[in-house]
């Protein structure tokens, strides 16, 4: 790197370029040049170099996350199990001789040493990669070693990776066919004194130190590429102020639910998608159960107590096991109930895992088949009317002794499963309520509480919350108006500004802040439990699905305003006013348009899901 001119830069150009040039992702290569890294015994290379605009601090923020999250750079990767993490103290650890907590790992565990001439050891981690599939691939231990050297003017970090491994044979198909692997990010103060607000020149190069008798590949290039670009692309990002907004795993650890998840698609995965008989994508429905499958699974293990001798009551054998002293609930499981099951995937999966259950659903489908028999007489074709719609309904005799219908009314406490069930989604939690239990929601298409289509406002009315207004709809006060001409005192008050006005499709900033039809959708579903007494907990799940949040409803609130009524018929008072407020209609009126909807979606194909 040159040093900048003696006159300094200005605020749109650093050493003669411009800022923006610098944050684009222009790769050098770097193979025909001396290695940014010399160690004794290493054969290092450095692959490829890129200029960038971050500083050492957003540098080290993104090499750890990486570390603890490579499947952000693999998609054959889960995940990184950590054995240890040295912290802050990697340079006492390292030079203090084996500190306590090593002595009880085991020697496969343990993170192998290195070290950096002019460079201190700052921190040390030793992970272990978790294949997606591990059929195909095994794991690997890996050390990452966090450096740091402090110049006058240049601030350089260096993260190493150790894998665990010999030679090249011992290799996974996944990482990279080297010894070792290295991140160098190079920054130097353009001002003399670094804590001062410098504008700054940056860099970043990936280096391989080769195994013995190997040399540089193709695919030893491409992966360094991809590497590089990640780190660059995320380091861009946080300067920019990249904010991530979808966090996972909030309610079932990564570790539990990924692996149940691989024992589950390996028992499951192919045999289901070799059966198929769908018209649909047997890569997207069967993979996806599986996933929900799984998340059910883990939750089912937190809040109740599985019966002794059930698949469902084994333990996985690893530290993350649930402690039974930790439980949401002492109950034993009630059993599941799945509405609008759709294809029956999760029924025969639940069912195969050793959980008692059923579903239904208003059109039988063609997956229904290949199940065994007593799986299929576990599915019900019927059609759901509330209870509290049954007694009101004007629906004819003729047309109930056609359909067999389900008043929602289920053993209490039964766990209600609702997976993308569209017109039964919003009464998820209000069937819970009725019948005293616990609750999944997955929600997909908008429906109201009659079952017909419309967009879901972020909170029920009971909510006194008025939500935003679109940016079109918005009007110009006194006070936001600007004079017309020079002099004039003619303002445009009032006036909506209305996208055709302008011309331009595009979105303000404004519409790119507000919440799409699908998140207004899952607010809803949560105001829905929230006011019938649930604690609502929110969760992405890990499923092949951009429909993939789901409200878990486990925890009941103390609800006042049911103490000193029938227990019955005050739940029935409940539903009926929260029915009548939210659709401005009485319940007679509702219960006869669900009917009406219910038959005619009976009379529709069946589809994949």
């Amino acid at each position: 790197m040159e040093d900048s001119s003696s006159e300094g830069p200005d605020d749109a150009t650093v050493c003669g370029q411009p800022l923006a040039d610098q944050a684009k992702f222009q790769p050098i290569d770097r193979t025909r040049s001396s290695p940014s890294l010399h160690l004794p015994d290493d054969r290092w290379m450095t692959v490829l170099e890129t200029q960038c605009t971050f500083p050492p601090e957003i540098f080290h923020g993104v090499m750890l996350n990486l570390v603890k999250n490579p499947n952000i750079t693999s998609s054959h990767l889960f995940r990184a199990d950590i054995f240890y993490d040295s912290g802050d103290n990697a340079a006492h650890d390292h030079e203090g001789g084996t500190p306590d907590l090593l002595k009880h790992l085991k020697a496969e565990y343990r993170p192998l040493t290195a070290s950096l001439p002019d460079y201190e050891l700052i921190r040390t981690i030793v992970r272990q990669l978790i294949p997606r599939n591990p059929q195909l691939d095994r794991p690997l231990v890996q050390t990452c070693h966090f450096f740091q050297k402090l110049g006058e003017h240049e601030e350089c970090n260096v993260v190493l990776y150790v894998p665990h491994a010999q030679q090249a044979d011992d290799m996974p198909f996944y990482h990279p066919a080297v010894a070792k692997l290295a991140f160098l990010h190079s920054w130097r103060y353009a001002d003399n004194d670094p804590n001062d607000d410098p504008q700054a020149l940056g860099s970043i190069s990936v280096s391989y130190s080769l195994f013995p008798n190997t040399t540089l590949t193709t695919k030893l290039e491409r992966t360094a590429l991809r590497l590089l670009q990640t780190v660059h692309k995320h380091g861009q990002g946080q300067l920019a102020g990249y904010e991530k907004r979808v966090h996972l795993d909030q309610i079932i650890p990564q570790k539990r639910y990924q692996d149940t998840y691989a024992k589950l698609k390996a028992k499951y995965g192919r045999q289901l998608a070799e059966q198929w008989v769908e018209v649909t994508d047997p890569g997207k429905h069967v993979f996806e159960d599986i996933g929900i499958a799984a998340f059910l699974i883990e939750l089912w293990r937190d809040m109740y107590d599985l019966p002794a001798g059930d698949a469902a009551a084994a333990q996985p054998d690893d530290s993350s096991a649930v402690d039974s002293s930790d439980k949401r609930d002492s109950t034993p499981f009630p059993g599941f109930v799945d509405i609008g099951c759709g294809n029956g995937l999760l029924v025969y999966i639940l069912l195969s895992e050793g959980y008692p259950g059923w579903g239904f659903d208003a059109r039988q489908r063609k997956t229904w088949s290949i199940f065994p028999s007593h799986i299929q007489d576990r599915l019900k074709q019927q059609l759901l009317v509330p209870d509290i719609f049954t007694a009101t309904s004007s629906a004819s005799s003729e047309s109930q002794s056609d359909t067999l219908y389900h008043n929602g009314v289920f053993e209490p406490g039964t766990f209600i499963v609702s997976n993308h069930a569209d017109e039964l989604t919003p009464w998820t939690p209000l069937l819970a309520y009725q019948n005293n239990s616990a609750f999944i929601a997955i929600p997909c298409c908008s429906r109201d509480l009659s079952g017909a289509r419309f967009r879901a406002p972020p909170t029920t009315k009971a909510t006194k919350q008025v939500p935003a207004r679109l940016p079109q709809q918005e009007t110009i006060t006194p006070q936001q108006s600007t004079p017309v001409g020079d002099g004039e005192q003619s303002l445009q008050v009032n006036k909506a500004v209305q996208a055709a006005e302008t011309g331009s499709l595009k979105r303000t900033e404004a519409q790119k802040k507000m919440p799409s039809a699908y998140s207004t959708l899952c607010s809803y579903v949560s105001s829905l439990a929230e006011e019938v007494g649930f604690e609502a907990e929110r969760e992405v799940l890990r499923i092949p699905s951009t429909r993939n949040q789901c409200i878990v409803g486990g925890r009941r609130k103390q609800n006042p305003a049911e103490s000193g009524r029938h227990h019955d018929e005050g739940r029935r008072d409940t539903l009926v006013a929260v029915v009548e407020r939210e659709l401005g209609k009485s319940i007679e009126v509702v219960g006869k348009e669900w009917v009406e909807r219910a038959e005619k979606l009976a009379k529709k194909p069946g589809s994949g899901h």
